[in-house]
């Protein structure tokens, strides 16, 4: 494979080519050290998420580690038709001694951004003990949890309502708040409150708006207690409430640049060979799931700009937002292009007629490749000496796996298990399963894989269990958050709020880097 040097690599990083920087290790290898620009892709998924995430195969693609080898890698882009892949001559470790700096974490651009927008605009904030005299004080204080539905279910301060990030100016309204009352924003840590509490002030909100310091976990770290299974979710403001707020959010994204495009000229620039376009349906996902645009991809506002390097893998790409309200769209707009996206557009007449999932031809037509069982087979199978393996994470396995079920890896399957090995694997939705098992028959196992994965077990009311099972004690497939573990949660609280605040000075210096308060 063709490489790349450092001098080079710098370069691409500070021009306005298109290009994707990828690292294809393991994520939990990936958030031990990494370049500040680098996506994660790990190997065991690359043929799913590849074309999804790097859709142009012209855009020149530099590999900054390879994970389980580079001719196994190479291999992959080729039969995908990529035809710009190349290496980053001595990885993460060369780009260090060069005398860049290597990021521990993930997501580490939209962690630092929300670290920047707290310090040019100047976000006011409040400590877990002020929030906590605030509500015992004043009982209209209204608490918003800017997360995803299902974290705030999973722990959430007593009584605060939730309305993910991209939503909040759609939502807001719904609460007929008086102008005196108190609103303060919360998420797990820092990005999300940050981003949200500015969201609102932005929006022209007269309310006073705060973020919650460190969020549910510096709660948690000043002692007080968390809630799980809450339910209280905002309701949409009313046409005439949104009408009200539209103006201001439109003059907003005019500000700072945002522009605006109709269907037809979506369509022309996703035909152009010679750029690539990402089009977004940014509302929540129940909406989206009624229908959204042909071929837009989910990416819930809030969590687009919190995990934006997951979704933008091609950087100076073209980016499309739809929402059928257009107000969503236009904050989050605002704030990609604070992030130094130039080319961010709202769509102006958005079709919502479409149920169909943007395809993945070849990634398809891989896993139509695999032998399968049925889930009612299972057990006939295991009776015949069959072994089950689960290439879940480490954590959807723990939330719950077949019984017996062994965990296990896709690069250790042919490299542990001895050909002829009689093997049925299972995945989340059967997808990937279906890959390793085709892979694997070609290497000389006896192998198929269960239709339908975990989604299809599940909805037959079969039984699963929860818990380690096989698990190594520190599995490193993925990286764990602090509220994740276990064992001395609170030291890694610390720790990662403090890595947080601390990204700021060294993102300064950072090749590439364009962050701006418009």
């Amino acid at each position: 494979m063709r490489q790349i040097s450092v001098s080079d690599l710098v370069a691409l990083v500070k021009g306005d080519a298109e290009h994707a920087i990828l690292d294809l290790r393991r994520e939990g290898d990936f958030a031990k050290g990494h370049l500040f620009f680098a996506t994660n892709i790990p190997r065991s998924l690359l043929e799913l998420r590849i074309e999804g995430l790097v859709p142009r195969k012209k855009t020149p693609v530099v590999l900054v580690e390879a994970g389980s080898s580079i001719e196994d890698a190479e291999t992959v882009f080729a039969q995908f038709g990529y035809s710009d892949v190349c290496l980053l001559n001595g990885g993460s470790r060369a780009w260090e001694e060069a005398g860049f700096r290597l990021y521990d974490g993930i997501n580490v651009p939209s962690k630092a951004f929300g670290e920047f927008i707290e310090n040019t605009a100047g976000t006011p904030h409040v400590s877990p003990e002020e929030l906590h005299n605030f509500l015992e004080k004043d009982p209209r204080l209204v608490l918003i949890d800017a997360r995803p539905y299902d974290e705030y279910q999973a722990m959430s301060i007593r009584g605060a309502v939730n309305c993910p990030g991209a939503e909040l100016v759609y939502r807001v309204g719904s609460l007929n708040l008086k102008p005196d009352q108190k609103i303060v924003v919360n998420c797990a840590g820092r990005t999300r409150s940050i981003i949200g509490a500015q969201t609102l002030i932005d929006s022209g909100l007269k309310n006073p708006v705060f973020a919650l310091r460190d969020g549910t976990m510096g709660w948690h770290l000043a002692g007080f207690s968390l809630e799980n299974m809450q339910q209280n979710c905002m309701a949409p403001s009313s046409s005439m409430q949104l009408e009200s707020i539209r103006e201001g959010i439109r003059e907003r994204a005019d500000r700072v640049g945002v522009r605006f495009v109709g269907s037809l000229e979506v369509d022309s620039f996703l035909s152009d060979p010679e750029r690539t376009t990402y089009v977004f349906d940014i509302r929540d996902p129940n909406d989206y799931r009624k229908g959204h645009r042909a071929g837009a991809v989910s990416a819930p506002g809030g969590q687009l700009v919190q995990t934006f390097d997951t979704f933008v893998v091609v950087r100076n790409a073209r980016v499309i937002l739809c929402d059928q309200e257009g107000i969503r769209a236009l904050m989050v707009a605002s704030w990609l292009r604070q992030m130094g996206i130039v080319d961010v557009f709202c769509l102006t007449d958005c079709d919502t007629s479409s149920r169909d999932l943007p395809p993945s031809q070849l990634a398809d037509a891989l896993v139509a490749q695999a032998r399968l069982i049925e889930v009612g087979d299972l057990e006939a199978y295991s009776s015949r000496g069959y072994a089950l393996f689960d290439l879940s994470s480490s954590k959807v396995f723990r939330r719950g796996h077949i019984v017996g079920a062994l965990f296990a890896e896709r690069a250790a399957l042919a490299r542990d298990l001895a050909a002829g090995s009689k093997i049925i694997l299972i995945s989340p939705d059967g997808r990937l399963a279906q890959i390793v098992a085709h892979e694997l028959i070609s290497k000389g196992f006896n192998a198929y894989a269960m239709k339908g994965g975990m989604h299809a077990w599940r909805e037959a009311g079969l039984p699963v269990e929860q818990g380690n099972g096989n698990l190594p004690s520190n599995p490193n497939d993925v990286f764990y958050r602090p509220y994740d573990l276990t064992n001395a949660a609170e030291d890694s609280m610390r720790a990662y709020l403090d890595w947080e605040k601390g990204l700021m000075d060294h993102v300064v210096s950072e090749p590439g880097a364009a962050f701006r308060r418009l």
